[in-house]
């Protein structure tokens, strides 16, 4: 696999998990599992990249067709996850009140944002880039939106997330997405580093939350080269958290595919419907270097009654 070109999600992969970082990017089994998250979160992004455009084009924005399609998208995830759907979150709500809420409130924000922001112009939306980071590597993707205060110069880069609750303080001092995003922006604009905002949007919460203190790119770019160098050395020692739940290679994941959900023998027992605190230590198999791992596979597999031909 391509080692030398580095997206935001490929560097958070190995920030949330190295061993997941290595059955996708290095081992190149690339499989993906949706979630009623993920799936909902596309559909928002295509609602606020239709709406962006309309703006940007200075043409109508057609609520009624956007708002129609967005519907469907509910009907049809009421059917595929008939239990998450009713799932109350952190904000206690369900998806459907979520989304019934930004139908009513929060698909109109980014028009009202623009009204009250008039210096503000839209100048990218869904921006690709492909930047050269400092050591070498390709830094690529692409940022929801950008905007330009005509009157200060400065660029405002928003990144667009279906949280339920607002994004704590402590997360939000040095994201690394906005470090890339920072890289990207000077790059595509020529631009200082004291022209750049980055901000937060969360539609579920109809907020927007400014991201990025003081020395946040030096930090970043520290956690970055950290990364470079773990992956150089192989570092890829697994993190068993509660994400291992919607991991496409944990057995645990009742969303994961029969070709990828065995993939990994070192997942947590956490589950996302009972929500276990004692089994986030619960392990399948304890790391004990990549010198064992074939050996741990092997006997993960015939504990499951699976060879290692049927997994491949």
């Amino acid at each position: 696999m391509d080692l030398e070109n580095f997206s935001y999600s490929k560097l958070d992969t190995y920030t949330q998990c190295p061993f997941k970082f290595k059955l996708k990017y290095i081992d190149g089994f690339y499989f993906y599992a949706d979630s009623i998250n993920t799936e909902i979160g596309t559909a928002v992004h295509k609602c606020e990249e239709q709406i962006a455009k309309d703006i940007q084009a200075q043409r109508n924005i057609d609520y009624i067709k956007y708002k129609n399609e967005l519907l469907l998208v509910l009907a049809e995830l009421k059917y595929k996850y008939p239990t998450e759907f009713f799932n109350l979150d952190k904000s206690g709500r369900t998806f459907e009140q979520k989304i019934y809420e930004y139908l009513n409130y929060g698909i109109y924000k980014l028009e009202q944002y623009m009204k009250d922001h008039p210096t503000y112009k839209i100048v990218g939306i869904e921006q690709p880039f492909k930047v050269v980071y400092k050591s070498g590597q390709n830094l690529n993707g692409f940022i929801d939106r950008i905007f330009y205060d005509e009157v200060s110069h400065k660029y405002i880069i928003q990144d667009i997330k279906t949280y339920a609750v607002p994004i704590e303080t402590e997360k939000l001092t040095t994201p690394l997405q906005f470090v890339v995003y920072t890289y990207a922006v000077q790059d595509l604009y020529k631009c200082k580093l004291s022209q750049i905002i980055c901000q937060y949007y969360l539609p579920f919460c109809s907020i927007t939350q400014t991201a990025c203190t003081t020395g946040y790119l030096s930090r970043g770019e520290a956690k970055i080269d950290k990364i470079f160098i773990n992956i150089a050395e192989q570092n890829f020692e697994p993190k068993p958290t509660p994400l291992c739940n919607w991991c496409e290679y944990a057995a645990t994941n009742p969303d994961a595919g029969e070709e990828s959900k065995f993939k990994c023998p070192y997942f947590c027992y956490w589950d996302r419907n009972t929500r276990n605190s004692k089994d986030i230590t619960k392990l399948e198999n304890k790391w004990q270097g990549l010198e064992q791992h074939n050996k741990i596979m092997e006997n993960y597999l015939t504990k499951h009654n699976l060879n290692k031909k049927e997994v491949n």
